[in-house]
């Protein structure tokens, strides 16, 4: 009988996106942060939360009123391009909204900057959140011996940013631009078979998980800290969120391997 032990293997690297919430660090604060955050874990009070916010959040997010309309994933409803959102269309997208958060972790900082006051020394708090896209397709790429294509296909797509609003990430014409970029696909019938049935669902489905993230960081987190700051009448004139589209996450899992007698 083959002895065991427990190794980590490397896995591929995956696209992800890291969101960094900064809060000063002040004690009328931080029960509504921690409440915020362990309730955020939960997916249907985070969407009764933004169902109920609905004509709050068609001002506050005005200049990203996409993320707010269902219709932006179907080819017709991006034609029509409304820049003027129902409260029950936007209720319909929250709907359809699937939690992305899965935990957090947090740091202190000591910030100092200037502002028209002089100098002003403050405590932060940094919450540092990583969300991860676990793909519906997986089962299927990795049947068509192109894993490697639909990894491809989820950074090309999550990492695009500063588009115009009548952009299409998942059309044909970014398919095709997609295949044009990545030559090796033609030399590969499986992988360029795979690439033209599943680069719209795949890219769709990466399009949508980014506005789910952006759901709960400016319409759910960022949101319920606002409102205590309001509650309070604190000076706060700004909160800052930090994000980065081009974060690469690897993974050392641990399994069991049978070593050789």
């Amino acid at each position: 009988m083959p002895e065991q032990k427990d190794i980590y293997l490397l896995s591929r690297g995956e696209r992800g996106v890291f969101a960094e919430i900064y809060f000063p660090k002040k004690g009328v604060y931080q029960g509504t942060i921690f409440d915020a955050l362990k309730d955020g874990l939960d997916e249907e009070k985070v969407k009764i939360y933004l169902q109920e916010s609905v004509p709050a959040l068609l001002e506050e997010l005005k200049d990203y009123y996409n993320l707010l309309n269902p219709l932006q994933y179907e080819q017709e409803g991006r034609k029509k391009h409304k820049i003027s959102l129902t409260p029950e269309e936007a209720v319909r997208r929250i709907d359809i909204y699937k939690s992305p958060f899965k935990g957090w972790s947090m740091n202190e900082v000591d910030g100092v900057w200037k502002d028209n006051d002089g100098i002003v020394e403050e405590r932060t708090q940094v919450v540092k959140i990583i969300f991860r896209l676990p793909s519906a397709y997986t089962k299927e790429a990795i049947e068509a011996e192109s894993f490697d294509v639909l990894r491809s296909i989820l950074f090309w797509c999550i990492s695009q940013q500063g588009n115009l609003d009548e952009y299409v990430l998942w059309n044909k014409s970014e398919q095709d631009r997609f295949i044009t970029h990545h030559k090796y696909l033609k030399r590969s019938k499986n992988k360029l078979t795979f690439t033209k049935k599943y680069f719209v669902p795949i890219a769709k489905e990466a399009d949508k998980w980014r506005d789910d993230c952006a759901l709960f960081v400016f319409g759910y987190l960022v949101k319920k800290f606002a409102e205590k700051v309001i509650i309070e009448q604190t000076k706060e004139e700004e909160i800052w969120v930090a994000s980065l589209f081009n974060l690469t996450l690897n993974i050392f899992k641990k399994t069991v391997q049978p070593t050789q007698p």
